[in-house]
């Protein structure tokens, strides 16, 4: 993934599967929920990428000829395209939607707006902070602070992405319609891709909705709603499958021989080959197919890979899929950090060598916050909750 939740994550709402009977198939409301382990591996393989990726995208770009160094398209592309990362997180979230409890129209809506108002204080930590800093300093404020405050995220596409599920909800529709309405959403916005680009503030305001310029838009809401409307239809799927082994089977079998022959032409034509300019945030629907398939060979993949290994060997995969939001939160404020005080203030390159360490140490750091993090919450709800007493709810 390539820029913020490129990637993170978005931020998909934790998946959770009901346990069935002995002897049942189908989901039954009133079961104990268990989580869906080859989702939470999915997320994970997507969380490390997606770190990686960031490290290399940010820190690399500070040295000279980096868009024709290996190490820095293994980073930018390897890691930030192909391996699941924004689309493997927004298609997880889709199928999250479907299994939560709390995925009613207005549930959705309010969800909605807490991430597209948390990308803007993300953007602010992340490297708005920063520049308002250093515009004080010098005097006057550089062009790029605003592109700090208001550079669009993952999180604002997931934000868009859960208002507009909760009125397709809200209206009654199917998961399966939903999709469909994906699939136009992205012929459509292949088409309008790059057609209008006039004064950057409506290439700004318009690029939420359609890519207009690569520098004001990413995470188009056309171009990117069939990974969550996908994600819909899956979760349903795998709500009414009364034999999951078979329904994995049969996504393997078509998922598989897509990728291996989507990545053989990538290599073949190029990276992003099927999408105007090669800008991964403009992905048209054939290219969309192509990840997906990627996507959903992992995903078949780790569910036959639960079955084989006990689940509490799981545990720290798990728990990352868990904590996605803050994980991604935390490795961004950090890499803005590092990339804004050591790259720009101090002009200290790094070698493609500490930009891995630096991602690989970035995975472990974010992984206890994000769980220094839960548990203050716990920490805070259960204080909150003690001062709670009956005689206060009698009153």
């Amino acid at each position: 993934m390539k820029d913020a939740m490129d990637q993170k994550t978005t931020a998909p709402i934790e998946a959770k599967q009901p346990s069935l009977p002995a002897g049942k198939g189908e989901f039954l409301s009133a079961a104990p929920k268990k989580r869906l382990l080859e989702l939470d591996l999915l997320k994970a393989v997507a969380i490390v990428a997606m770190i990686l990726c960031h490290a290399v995208y940010m820190l690399g770009a500070h040295l000279p000829n980096h868009k024709t160094d290996v190490a820095y398209f293994i980073g930018d592309y390897v890691f930030g395209c192909y391996l699941a990362v924004a689309h493997a997180f927004m298609f997880a979230m889709g199928v999250g939607i479907v299994l939560s409890p709390k995925n009613k129209p207005l549930d959705l809506v309010k969800r909605g707006i807490f991430l597209y108002v948390m990308a803007f204080v993300l953007n602010f930590f992340r490297y708005g902070i920063y520049a308002l800093i250093d515009g004080l300093i010098e005097g006057h404020f550089a062009e790029e602070t605003i592109y700090a405050l208001v550079v669009q995220d993952i999180f604002h596409f997931a934000g868009l992405a859960m208002i507009f599920t909760g009125a397709m909800k809200a209206l009654k529709l199917k998961e399966w319609h939903i999709c469909l309405i994906g699939v136009a959403f992205s012929v459509a916005g292949s088409f309008l891709a790059f057609l209008y680009q006039g004064h950057p503030v409506p290439n700004y305001l318009l690029g939420h909705l359609v890519v207009t310029t690569e520098e004001d838009s990413t995470f188009a809401f056309l171009n990117w709603y069939l990974f969550v409307g996908f994600g819909l239809f899956f979760g349903r799927l795998l709500q009414q499958t009364q034999d999951k082994d078979k329904l994995y089977r049969i996504v393997l079998l078509v998922s598989a021989p897509v990728m291996v022959l989507y990545l053989v032409l990538t290599g073949v034509f190029g990276t992003m080959f099927l999408t105007e300019n090669g800008w991964y945030y403009a992905t048209s629907l054939p290219e969309s197919i192509g990840l997906l398939s990627i996507d959903m060979t992992l995903l078949s993949a780790f569910y036959y890979l639960t079955k084989k290994v006990p689940e509490d060997k799981f545990g720290v995969f798990v728990e990352m899929s868990k904590n996605l939001t803050p994980i991604y939160c935390a490795q961004w404020c950090l890499i803005g950090f590092v990339d804004s005080i050591f790259c720009y203030l101090l002009e200290i390159p790094f070698p493609y060598w500490a930009q891995y360490l630096f991602g690989v140490a970035l995975i472990f750091i974010c992984y206890w916050i994000a769980k220094l993090w839960r548990h203050l919450q716990k920490r805070f709800r259960d204080k909150k909750a003690q001062k709670t007493t009956p005689e206060t709810l009698v009153e």
